[in-house]
């Protein structure tokens, strides 16, 4: 029998994580999901990586899923993406995305993420040239282009463990917002206030568009604008989230100013293990404590996407 990855998860937390999986295409279908007296253990593709992750021996329940294919394109509403890193397994991917998933309309390849926007090279594959979809995430709703404004799916299950952490009453600045589906995840479970910024206008319009949406306890200010040059003008915040692994981070040191001492600096870095590395011991030297380490997921072969949570303490 092959070996196969599996998300250890708490059980009152697997409902919703199975569900983030499945849309975005990183749930093995052709595997049973399994669970002991502590934990659910979910069927995760080759690509995904955790730090709550288990091997182990299993037999396929259904044919259909051709090994490898999991994880290799995104599922986005009725729209699928495949990467374009998956190299000769392209059409093959494609093939069995029309097969297996007749909700799907529409097929791209990404070639690639580029710009100061962050947005995809996609190439047309199957069905029609059309990138608006609705998508549906831990129970909220949100309006997707995915050529005009980047998202990505397989941060869903970040984006609900991080939500589980947040405390009414916390302000909260988004640097890098997108189309808000952090910011509106955390507003969504919690009574907190966030300021959620982009630089994309297409974006920022989408973003404010989601913010009606969806029935949220806290509040979301959406705001089109470089959020290095903002967070000069605003207060202190209780928690600042970074999310944009694609570009290099840059004025850390005013970022940090800008947390209340013990408040909390979430970032996310594509590193390699010595990389991140390298960066953990940076931030050490910026007096910020390290309180959650996870890798998100694979990027290739020896790169990954890091989820540190931080605290601020005196130095």
């Amino acid at each position: 029998m092959p070996l196969i990855k599996h998300l250890r998860v708490q059980k009152n937390e697997a409902q919703n994580i199975i569900a983030s999986l499945r849309e975005s295409g990183e749930l093995l279908m052709n595997y049973s999901i399994t669970r002991d007296d502590s934990y659910i253990y979910v069927p995760v593709g080759e690509d995904y990586d955790s730090a709550d992750l288990v091997v182990m021996e299993r037999e396929e329940t259904r044919r259909n899923f051709p090994k490898g294919h999991a994880g290799g394109f995104d599922h986005i509403g009725d729209i699928a993406i495949i990467h374009g890193r998956n190299g000769g397994r392209v059409e093959s991917i494609k093939d069995f995305i029309i097969k297996v998933k007749p909700g799907i309309r529409t097929v791209y390849l990404d070639n690639g993420i580029k710009g100061e926007h962050r947005l995809r090279d996609l190439e047309l594959l199957h069905g029609e040239d059309n990138p608006e979809t609705m998508y549906r995430e831990n129970g909220l709703r949100f309006k997707v282009n995915v050529k005009t404004a980047y998202f990505s799916p397989r941060l869903s299950t970040e984006r609900f463990l991080l939500s589980r952490r947040i405390k009414d009453g916390e302000r909260i600045f988004d640097m890098f917002a997108g189309i808000g589906t952090f910011s509106i995840n955390l507003a969504a479970s919690a009574a907190c206030n966030i300021v959620s910024c982009d630089i994309n206008p297409d974006a920022y319009a989408l973003m404010k568009e989601n913010i009606g949406l969806n029935r949220i306890k806290g509040t979301v200010e959406p705001i089109n604008d470089d959020s290095y040059r903002v967070i000069g003008e605003l207060e202190m915040f209780h928690r600042i989230v970074m999310n944009n692994p694609m570009l290099k981070y840059r004025d850390l040191d005013l970022i940090i100013k800008h947390i209340c001492q013990d408040g909390i600096l979430n970032i996310y870095y594509i590193e390699t293990v010595e990389g991140i590395g390298e960066v953990m011991n940076q931030m050490e030297g910026m007096g910020m404590v390290l309180q959650v380490k996870r890798i998100v997921h694979g990027y290739s072969r020896n790169m990954f996407m890091f989820s540190l949570e931080y605290r601020k303490v005196l130095k």
